[in-house]
C-alpha cells in the first residue's frame, strides 16, 4: 500500500468535471430560467409573442439537453471513463447558451427603449455571475457562457455607439469587466484547484489509514490466534491431546490459590498403566500408543465436574486434578476410573495381575496450607501410587 501525495492530473480533471455537472447544473438552469421569466415580461410588449415565445422555447430546450448531458454524465460516469468528451459537451452547451443570451440582447436592443436594453444586459450579467461560483472548478467553461454572452455584445455596443447614449460606455465596461473576470476566474479557479487536491488528499489518506488499520487489526487477530495456538501446543501432549506437564504444574498452582483463598479442598489421582513395559515389548510402541490414546478418553469419561483436569504427566503415567473434591469423592472418581479400563478390555497377555490392561492409582486431597506447592501434591500422590504397586496393581491408595 503506498500512499500518493499529489492527485493525478487524469483524476483531477475527472473531479472537476464532477464538481462542475454536480454543483453547476442546478445553478445554470435556475439562473437562465430567470432569466428567460424576466425578459419575457420585458419584451412582451415591444416584440411580437410568437417570436418571443419561440425564442423562449428554444432556451428551454437548450437547457434540456443540457441538463440531460450532465444528468447521464454522473450516472454513467462518463466523466472518469471519457473525460475529454464530458469536457467539450460542456464548453459546447456553454458556448451556446452565451450566444443565446447575445443574440437576444443584439436582436431586441433596437427594438426597446435604452432602460429595457440596460435591464436586460444586467440580467444577462447576473445570469452569467450567479453560477460562477459553481462552475469555476472548470474555468474555459464559465469563461465559455461568460463571454459569448458578454463580448458579442460588448463589441456590438462599441459598433452602435451612435444608436444609444451609453452605448459607448457600455462597450468600454463590459469588455473591461470580460477581461477583468479573466484574471479573476484564473485565482478562483486555481484556489477550487487546490481544495480539490487538498480534499482529494484527506480523503486518499483516510482511505490508507483505514485500510492499514483493518489490515493491523486483522494482523493482530493473526497474532492473537497464532499465539494461542502456540500455548495450546505447549500445554497439549501430542500424542493423547490431553495436558502436559506444563500444563499441570500451571493448574495444581492456580487451584493451590483458589484452594487457599476459599479454604476449599483439592485432589490430585495419580496413575500408572501396569506392566506396561511388557505389553510393548510383547505388541509393539504402535500398539502401546495406541492403549495410551485410548486410556486418555477413558480418563476423560471418568471425570464429570467442571474445571476437573486430565492430563499425561510423563511416560504411562497420568494425572488427575479435582478442584473441591475431598478424599470421598476423589475416591469415588478412581473407582469409576478404574472400572471404566476394566470395561475396555484392552488384551494384556503379559500382565500377571488380569489378561487385560489395568491401572494403579495413587490419591492425595488436602485442604492446601501456607507452604504446599504443586512438587508437594504430586510427590505424595507418587507415594500412594508406589503403595498401590506394592500391593499388587490394579489397586487405589489414598495417601
Amino acid at each position: 500500500m503506498i500512499y500518493q501525495r499529489h492527485i493525478p492530473n487524469e483524476e483531477l480533471f475527472a473531479s472537476q468535471l464532477e464538481m462542475v455537472m454536480q454543483n453547476g447544473r442546478i445553478a445554470s438552469i435556475v439562473a437562465n430560467l430567470f432569466g428567460v421569466a424576466v425578459a419575457l415580461v420585458l419584451f412582451w410588449q415591444f416584440v411580437p409573442l410568437t417570436w418571443l415565445l419561440l425564442w423562449a422555447s428554444c432556451v428551454l430546450i437548450l437547457l434540456l439537453v443540457r441538463s440531460l448531458f450532465m444528468s447521464n454524465a454522473l450516472v454513467e460516469r462518463h466523466y472518469q471513463r471519457n473525460p475529454a468528451r464530458v469536457y467539450w459537451g460542456l464548453l459546447l452547451g456553454a458556448t451556446l447558451t452565451g450566444l443565446v443570451w447575445a443574440s437576444a440582447f443584439i436582436l431586441m436592443a433596437p427594438r426597446v427603449p435604452d432602460g429595457l436594453q440596460q435591464v436586460f444586459l444586467l440580467v444577462i450579467f447576473m445570469i452569467s455571475l450567479l453560477s460562477v461560483g459553481a462552475t469555476l472548478a472548470l474555468r474555459e467553461y464559465f469563461l465559455a457562457q461568460f463571454y459569448a454572452a458578454l463580448w458579442p455584445i460588448g463589441w456590438w455596443c462599441l459598433v452602435h455607439y451612435w444608436e444609444g447614449p451609453f452605448n459607448l460606455l457600455i462597450g468600454f465596461v463590459t469588455l473591461a469587466i470580460c477581461a477583468l473576470m479573466l484574471v479573476v476566474s484564473h485565482r478562483v479557479h486555481s484556489s477550487i484547484r487546490n481544495l480539490i487536491a487538498v480534499n482529494w488528499q484527506r480523503e486518499t489518506m483516510s482511505r490508507e489509514l483505514a485500510d492499514l488499520t483493518n489490515s493491523l487489526r486483522d494482523r493482530n487477530r493473526q497474532l492473537r490466534d497464532a499465539r494461542r495456538q502456540l500455548t495450546d501446543l505447549a500445554n497439549v501432549d501430542e500424542l493423547t491431546g490431553l495436558g502436559n506437564r506444563r500444563l499441570v504444574n500451571r493448574v495444581l498452582q492456580e487451584e493451590i490459590n483458589r484452594a487457599r483463598r476459599n479454604g476449599g479442598t483439592l485432589a490430585v489421582i495419580l496413575l500408572d498403566v501396569d506392566y506396561f513395559k511388557p505389553y510393548n515389548d510383547t505388541y509393539g510402541h504402535i500398539a502401546g500408543d495406541k492403549v495410551l490414546q485410548q486410556l486418555a478418553d477413558v480418563m476423560q469419561r471418568a471425570v464429570t465436574r467442571a474445571g476437573e483436569v486430565v492430563a499425561r504427566y510423563g511416560g504411562e503415567e497420568f494425572i488427575l486434578i479435582l478442584p473441591g473434591a475431598n478424599e470421598e469423592v476423589a475416591r469415588r472418581t478412581a473407582e469409576r476410573l478404574r472400572q471404566l479400563v476394566v470395561e475396555e478390555h484392552i488384551p494384556h497377555g503379559e500382565s500377571p495381575v488380569a489378561p487385560y490392561i489395568t491401572v494403579s492409582q495413587g490419591l492425595v486431597a488436602v485442604a492446601p496450607g501456607g507452604e504446599l506447592i504443586p512438587g508437594d501434591l504430586v510427590r505424595l500422590a507418587d507415594q500412594a501410587l508406589y503403595r498401590a504397586k506394592d500391593e499388587g496393581r490394579n489397586a487405589i491408595v489414598v495417601g
